[in-house]
């Protein structure tokens, strides 16, 4: 699927909107119909997954860019959307979630028809452990750990990179790799044989891994699967390149 094409899919800047053109945006909403608004800071993966999941729906959403190292996260107005200080941030109509896999399934549901939510109890089970594994694992402790030492930490001015966490990361990056590649084998999605959001969550830290050093061509069953992502047009247009 293409990407959405309407106005609500041009990129703000979250610090040069003022208040009253804020208002301006929300009267030409209701009249255009509402569309939703992702707060976001690409190439973030965290945020490259939701934008990959909103182009590949096609749905209709405005996106607002975050920048961390400016400090948009520590306005007031953003931290009552979020008091984590953190992105990506879902707004529809009043509601707001934080949290990217959240964001994900908050997506998916609103096209049931597109299957990236399954409507089988079991399948929603596995998608929901790859989902839970990528949040704990693939992220926090391996993937997004050895990001945050070598790049987050330059943006938000916090100083080098700390060999022991990188040294750490890089362990663990290996332990949940082997865990990754071997659950694919036989499989042309994380879940089995339909795209799921799943695949959105954990195949986004393919081509982080890359930039940063980690071996992932280790990893055949990981590339054969992320190439079928990296094939997908939505997927394409949501890339950011070179940084991470």
């Amino acid at each position: 699927m293409k990407a959405a094409g309407t106005a609500c899919s041009d990129i703000i800047n979250l610090t040069s909107v003022r208040p009253h053109e804020r208002s301006e945006n929300a009267r030409e909403d209701k009249l255009q119909g509402e569309c939703m608004k992702l707060y976001v800071l690409p190439p973030s993966p965290r945020a490259l997954k939701v934008i990959a999941l909103k182009n590949h729906l096609d749905l209709n959403c405005e996106i607002h860019l975050v920048d961390l190292g400016k400090g948009d996260q520590l306005s007031p107005e953003y931290i009552a959307m979020n008091p984590n200080k953190k992105m990506p941030v879902l707004e529809d109509n009043g509601f707001v979630l934080w949290e990217s896999n959240a964001i994900l399934f908050y997506l998916a549901a609103k096209k049931p028809e597109s299957g990236l939510w399954p409507s089988d109890v079991q399948r929603q089970a596995d998608v929901l452990r790859w989902l839970a594994w990528e949040s704990a694992h693939w992220d926090a402790e391996a993937c997004g750990a050895v990001g945050y030492e070598k790049v987050s930490k330059t943006v938000l001015g916090l100083g080098a990179a700390d060999p022991v966490f990188v040294a750490r990361g890089e362990q663990n990056f290996t332990r949940f790799a082997t865990v990754l590649n071997e659950s694919l084998k036989g499989r042309t999605w994380l879940a089995g044989h339909d795209l799921t959001i799943a695949d959105f969550s954990v195949g986004v830290w393919t081509p982080s891994a890359q930039l940063l050093g980690l071996p992932i061509a280790k990893y055949p069953e990981i590339l054969r699967w992320y190439d079928g992502l990296a094939a997908l047009p939505a997927w394409q247009a949501s890339l950011v390149r070179p940084s991470i």
